[in-house]
Formats: structure tokens, C-alpha cells, sequence
């Protein structure tokens, strides 16, 4: 099973390795033929006149007819000796040549195996379910796109090719040994036979240190990749000791795992060097018995023993591959692991009618797959076109939640949610989301500059509309403190920017956008008072022309939408105005009694300086 995730991995790249494969089996079938020339040549030499030469004569050496019987043709000995030599030169650059293209060709597919895996691999990660990408480690999936498809990758284009040489050198070793002696080219294939079960038992014993150590190596990114990422928060807690122990932790697992591996590695590489020395000691042995009882001549001991490192040599590399072989298998499985997993394109729609901004929520019920708890219980509410609606209500009582359900980044568990009329699950998900903007709490900004992540949704966008957007979003004047302007790269994240810069950034991308619905998650939790008002003032605009749907903790944020729905414990408590939801009392009430009073102070105040404190 695991075999065949790793060899599912070659793709279409089936004619290109099947090609090199021919190269390498050619190029080890001439490497066979060197040593029967050169025992032509010295076996003529040998029966110059002058020499002693009695009892020797050319024997059946396993080379074509033609050739043989052209060289046998020439009488000069130094003839022959410059026409092999030529030949063996031309012969020497054939094999150069193919061993050229083979070379290149293993090249070219490794890069090609790579660049269609890892390829693959991203384009199912970006399409796997929100839920999934909440529960997986992020260090785990950044091994897997590189570690894990290097490492199979390399098998498939190298070592694989590796295992062909060592193949074609054992079949046409054998195929050239058994013209020679037949007792010797049998005698060390069985003589192999131990060194394979050896090899068998070396693979079992490695594959699980190798999975533990595929493991553990994925505990590190993680860790290094968390810590790279929330530097600052451990620094501020002057958690570094702990943070260090942990990796420490997890270095040490691996370092036993791979010393582990290492060891017995360094147990079976030298016991097949072993064997293998004795494998020569014995065809000594054998040639020279045979030498003296006349069954072959010197020059076939010594031909045969040139041609017989063609399949001592292929033993002592088995574990080499073994080694990789078993690495690579662990690292297809892994791969295997992932693109089993469903994206969530699985489940889709497939209409794209036109989105105008007519939202409804009709009995929606909502719970994760492993819990039987609601999170959102038999909701009901309406938005219409170009209409702003507050979600507002205590921490976790369900308005991200409405949200992911809208962009249908999980599924509902009953009722339906409607846009124009029509149920988004029969709206294809990819047109659904192109039609929705969100900016979140806490949003994501690319490592590019101000420009860029202003203008990500529409790379057609004018200047003058960035621009425009930026003003709406109250950040145009912040770029004046950039040497650069729009042009300022933001860093990593961001990382060059406040939390409010950020947002505010955000709010811009999403304003510029053509979106007929655009969501603010919470977005104006990091900018001051005087920023959130202005920007408010510009949502709330009828000039955007488009349906907002705002959750907030502020009460202030939340006062002047059209329609407020106050959230609890998944429920909605109650829907209405400000004015409506203040003289009925409940949870609104209460937590305008909390924050009204001065929200309200500062607001009238904010509007008698027009907007500027």
C-alpha cells in the first residue's frame, strides 16, 4: 500500500523515467562488454610468436560475431591491438554520451517529480476544509510540502534509477559471468541469497525508527515555526527557558531515533562489505582450482573476476537504497495521509447567479462533526440589499460563527441560508466567496508592499482607487510617515505596522473590492474611538452600496446600523434598532448601560470637533 502512494507520486512522468531507465540499462550493458575486450586483446597478445603459449588458445568469448571475426581477420597483432583500442575509445564515448543523457534525464525529472508534487500537494492544502486547517499543526504541513516530497522525489528520480543500474549490472553481469563459468556466475548468485534475507529483515527494522524519526522532525518545525511566529509573546512572558526545553525535548527523541537508525546502518553496511570481500576470496579460490585443472585460462579468471564486481558491488549498495527506499515510503504515506483528506470542493454547488446583497437565515442549526453540542440553535433573521446589521452579544455566543456559515466554511447542520433567494449550498463555494469581502479581528497582511495588499482582490485596480479606498479606510495619512508611501513593504505579516494600521489596511482592501457583501469580523477592535467613528461613518454611507454585516463588542459600533441582532448562548435574544432593543431591555440594555454613557460623551464630542480630536 505504501509502494503504491510513493510510485502514485511519478504522475505523468511515466515515458520520462521509463526512458532514463532504458539509458541506465543500456549504459550497464556496455560497462559488461569492457572487460571481454580487453580479454580479447591480452589472449591474442598472448600467442604472439616469441611467447610462451602453449596450452592457450582464444576461447569463447561472448562478443558479437561480426567483431570477432573482423578482428580475427587482421594477422598484424599491433593492428589489432590499435583497432581494439580505437574501438574500445569509440565504444568508451558511446557510453560517456549515454551516461550524459542519463544524467540529465534523472535531472529533469527530479526537478519535474518536485515541481508536479509539491504543486499538487499546495493546491489540495489551500482546498481543505476550514476545519481541518483549525486542527492540524502548521510545522506539520510546511514538512510535508517540503521534506516529505523531497524525499520521495529524490527516490523516484534517483535512487529508483540507482536500483535499475544495480538490477541491469546483476542480469547482464550474470548474462557475461556465465559465458566464462557457469559454476562461478551460479556459485555467487546463491552466495547473494543471505545478503538479501539480510537486507529484508534491515528494511523491517528501519521503516518504524524511520516513521518515529518523520514524526519527531515534525514536532520541531512546529516548534520552531511557533516560536519564529509568537517571538514577541515569549518574550514578554520571559517564557524562553520553557520554550527551549521543549525544543530540547523533541531534539533529543530525535537524535535517539537517528542514532537508532544509524546504528544498525553501521551494523549491516559493514557485515555486507564483509560478505561481499569473501564473495572475491572465494572466486580467487575457484579460478585458481580452475586454472590448474585446465577448465578456463588466467585471462578468463581475470575477466571473470572484473565482471564479477558487477554483482558484488549491487550487494553492497542494497542497503544504501534499502535506507532511502524505506524514508521514502514513510514520506509517500504521510502525502498519502493528506490527499486522502476530502477537500471541500467535495461537497459544492454549481450555480453562479447574480449576488445582490439578500441575505436570509431560515431555521439555522449549526455543531461540529464530534460534538453533539449546537453552537448556533434554530436561528432566523433577514438582510436586505445594501442594509447594515450589527451582530453583537457576550464572547462566544456565535457571531464568527453565523459568519464561517455564510462563506460556508463549515456546513450547517439544519435549516438554510439564502442569498437573492437561492441556498448557498447550491452556489458554487469559489463564486460565493469572490462576492463576499471580510476583514478579520486580527487580518492577515502579505509580506508586499501597502499597494499590493490594498489592491490583492483586483490586480486591475487603479492608484487613484487605492487611494480612495485608503481614505475611506482612514489610513491615506498614515502613509505620509513612510519614506516610500504606498510603496513600503510591510514585512512579515505585517510586522512593520500597528494592530490598527493593520486593520485599517485591511478595511481598505475590502472597500476597494467590487463585493456586494462585505463583513467587518470585529475589525475595529484595534483602532482608537475617533478612528472607529470616522471609519463607521463611511459604512454606514448609502453611497457604498453594499450590504454590511459588522460584529463587534462596541456598543457605539453597533448603535447606528440599520438592524441589530443580539446574540446569546447561540440564540438570538432579539433584533431591532437601537432605539427599539434600549426601551425593551435584555442584554442590550445591559451592556449599553455599561458602555453608553461614555461612548456617548466622547461621540457628541467627536461630532462637535467634526470628526477630529
Amino acid at each position: 500500500m505504501r509502494a503504491k502512494a510513493l510510485f502514485s507520486l511519478i504522475g505523468k512522468s511515466w515515458i520520462l523515467i521509463v526512458l532514463v531507465m532504458s539509458f541506465t540499462l543500456v549504459n550497464q550493458f556496455l560497462y559488461s562488454a569492457f572487460p571481454l575486450l580487453t580479454q580479447y586483446v591480452l589472449q591474442r597478445l598472448s600467442l604472439i610468436e616469441g611467447t610462451d603459449s602453449s596450452g592457450l588458445e582464444i576461447g569463447n568469448i561472448n562478443l558479437p560475431a561480426f567483431l570477432l571475426n573482423f578482428f580475427d581477420s587482421i594477422e598484424d597483432i599491433n593492428s589489432i591491438v590499435y583497432l581494439v583500442s580505437l574501438f574500445l575509445f569509440s565504444f568508451f564515448v558511446f557510453r560517456v554520451f549515454v551516461r550524459f543523457l542519463e544524467f540529465i534525464g534523472r535531472e529533469y525529472l527530479l526537478e519535474q517529480v518536485s515541481l508536479n508534487s509539491r504543486n499538487k500537494l499546495y493546491k489540495h492544502i489551500i482546498d481543505l476544509p476550514f476545519s481541518y486547517h483549525n486542527s492540524v499543526d502548521t510545522g506539520d504541513l510546511i514538512q510535508r510540502v517540503t521534506t516529505d516530497v523531497s524525499t520521495t522525489s529524490d527516490f523516484l528520480a534517483m535512487r529508483l534509477i540507482d536500483f535499475v543500474r544495480l538490477l541491469g549490472a546483476i542480469i547482464f553481469g550474470s548474462y557475461q559471468l556465465y559465458f566464462i563459468s557457469p559454476t562461478i556466475c551460479f556459485g555467487l548468485l546463491l552466495l547473494s541469497i543471505p545478503v538479501g534475507i539480510a537486507s529484508v529483515i534491515y528494511f523491517l527494522k528501519v521503516t518504524k525508527i524511520d516513521e518515529e524519526i518523520e514524526e519527531t522532525e515534525s514536532k520541531m518545525i512546529n516548534v520552531i515555526q511557533e516560536n519564529v511566529q509568537g517571538v514577541r509573546v515569549v518574550k514578554a512572558f520571559g517564557n524562553e527557558e520553557y520554550e527551549i526545553n521543549k525544543m530540547i525535548k523533541y531534539n533529543s527523541i530525535y537524535r535517539k531515533s537517528d542514532i537508532r537508525s544509524t546504528n544498525i546502518m553501521a551494523l549491516f553496511w559493514p557485515l555486507t562489505d564483509i560478505y561481499s570481500t569473501s564473495q572475491f576470496l572465494l572466486l580467487v579460490i575457484v579460478g585458481t582450482i580452475s586454472i590448474q585443472n585446465g577448465t578456463l585460462t588466467a585471462f578468463d579468471v581475470i575477466t571473470a573476476t572484473t565482471i564479477a564486481g558487477m554483482l558484488i558491488y549491487p550487494i553492497k549498495s542494497l542497503g544504501r537504497l534499502i535506507t532511502v527506499y524505506t524514508r521514502a515510503i514513510v514520506s509517500a504515506a504521510r502525502l498519502q495521509e493528506l490527499f486522502s483528506t476530502k477537500d471541500e470542493y467535495v461537497i459544492n454547488g454549481t450555480t453562479t447567479p447574480p449576488i445582490d446583497g439578500d441575505i436570509e437565515f431560515k431555521n439555522v442549526s449549526f455543531s461540529y462533526q464530534d460534538s453533539s453540542l449546537n453552537l448556533i440553535n434554530n436561528i432566523s433573521f433577514k438582510i436586505k440589499k445594501n442594509e447594515t446589521v450589527a451582530f453583537i452579544g457576550k464572547t462566544g455566543c456565535g457571531k464568527s460563527t453565523i459568519i464561517n456559515l455564510l462563506l460556508r466554511m463549515y456546513e450547517i447542520s439544519g435549516g438554510t441560508i439564502s442569498i437573492g433567494g437561492i441556498d448557498i449550498r447550491d452556489i458554487e463555494k469559489h463564486y460565493l466567496r469572490k462576492n463576499i469581502g471580510v476583514v478579520f479581528q486580527d487580518p492577515f497582511l502579505f509580506g508586499t508592499t501597502i499597494k499590493e495588499n490594498i489592491g490583492i482582490t483586483d490586480e486591475n485596480l487603479t492608484m487613484e482607487e487605492i487611494v480612495r479606498a485608503s481614505v475611506d479606510a482612514k489610513f491615506h495619512e498614515e502613509t505620509s510617515k513612510f519614506v516610500l508611501g504606498y510603496d513600503t513593504l510591510v514585512g512579515e505579516k505585517g510586522t512593520s505596522l500597528s494592530g490598527g494600521e493593520k486593520q485599517r489596511i485591511a478595511i481598505a482592501r475590502i472597500l476597494v473590492s467590487k463585493r456586494p457583501i462585505i463583513i467587518f469580523d470585529d475589525a475595529l477592535s484595534a483602532v482608537d474611538t475617533s478612528t472607529d467613528y470616522l471609519i463607521r461613518q463611511t459604512i454606514l454611507s448609502k453611497n457604498l452600496k453594499k450590504t454590511s454585516l459588522i460584529i463587534t463588542h462596541r456598543i457605539t459600533t453597533a448603535k447606528e446600523a440599520d438592524k441589530i441582532i443580539v446574540l446569546d448562548n447561540g440564540n438570538i435574544q432579539d433584533i431591532g434598532t437601537h432605539d427599539e432593543l434600549i426601551l425593551r431591555g435584555g442584554l442590550y440594555s445591559a451592556l449599553w448601560a455599561i458602555q453608553g454613557k461614555l461612548e456617548k460623551e466622547f461621540d457628541e464630542l467627536l461630532e462637535e470637533k467634526g470628526g477630529d480630536l
